[in-house]
């Protein structure tokens, strides 16, 4: 009675993963364990660490041996003697494309989930558990302390994700991923500054601070950009602090789906209709109903 998630890529990807084992241990009333083999073996190119223990997660480490029987078909005698290649079980589970998998649904113990299951409805039957889940830690940081009570105290608030990184840097991330235009942000303030008859406060996170500065049109509203040099190896403060603003103007990124999606805030999302340059997902976005997509 066993549900083992592979985890992998950055924090907001590694969240979906979580989720979605957690929303199916639940269902079949299961131990869940995580395998984050991955972060040994990871492409050097785009180094990611495992994050989630910042989280009170109820899941534990997977050992190897718990993971190879999971995944490959017991083995007789003969066949260990002979050296024959191990075929793959039928628990072991790939997620085939990035929509929401029917099968899901009727999934049976043990399960091993391979994939990045970014869509809601894996999670949506326990979604006050996954908010547990995901409670952040206290901010450690004086910086960030004040401008999370300066947040606070704002009903105009807007969190702007503006991610680059390997989204610009790596060309075959970059064919599948794309950027976010900076006309989509410009049309994204104006729908929400519709919503308030005074200027709305800017907080802007970005991997790529110093092209945010020379670029971003911040349209004369009071802005911050946010940049503290003590979340550089702990990026779930800055999700925490985009997390307490009212309004969210999000990427085509995992971590501000995030944030938008455990903010308090009663404002407006904004997330973009294109979550993919790829044309072969072109079709496949996990914005939730309630957000604006342009």
């Amino acid at each position: 009675m066993m549900v083992i998630v592979k985890i992998m890529g950055g924090l907001g990807n590694q969240m979906f993963q979580y989720a979605a084992g957690r929303a199916l241990s639940q269902r079949l009333k299961a131990e869940l364990k995580l395998d984050i083999s991955w972060f040994e073996t990871m492409d050097d190119a785009a180094p990611r660490m495992f994050l989630l223990h910042c989280f009170a997660i109820a899941a534990t480490e997977a050992t190897t041996d718990e993971i190879n029987k999971i995944i490959f078909e017991k083995q007789n005698i003969c066949q260990k003697a002979l050296r024959i290649k191990k075929k793959y079980s039928s628990s072991y589970k790939i997620q085939p494309s990035y929509d929401y998998w029917l099968d899901f649904s009727s999934f049976t113990p043990p399960v091993y989930l391979s994939g990045y299951w970014q869509n809601e409805k894996y999670f949506s039957d326990i979604l006050p558990i996954i908010i547990q889940d995901f409670s952040f830690p206290k901010l450690s940081c004086s910086n960030a302390v004040k401008m999370s009570e300066k947040i606070k105290l704002s009903s105009n608030s807007v969190s702007i994700h503006i991610r680059r990184g390997d989204y610009v840097e790596n060309p075959d991330v970059n064919r599948v991923h794309g950027t976010c235009h900076l006309e989509y942000y410009k049309k994204a303030l104006q729908i929400i500054a519709g919503n308030y008859n005074k200027p709305l406060e800017l907080y802007i996170f970005s991997d790529d601070p110093d092209w945010v500065r020379n670029h971003f049109d911040m349209q004369e509203y009071p802005s911050v950009i946010v940049d503290v040099q003590e979340h550089k190896n702990a990026p779930y403060n800055d999700m925490h602090l985009m997390s307490l603003c009212n309004n969210h103007i999000i990427a085509n990124s995992s971590f501000s789906w995030w944030a938008a999606w455990l903010s308090a805030g009663d404002g407006v999302v904004i997330a973009p209709k294109r979550w993919f340059a790829e044309n072969s997902r072109r079709h496949h976005n996990p914005s939730i109903p309630s957000w604006v997509t342009i």
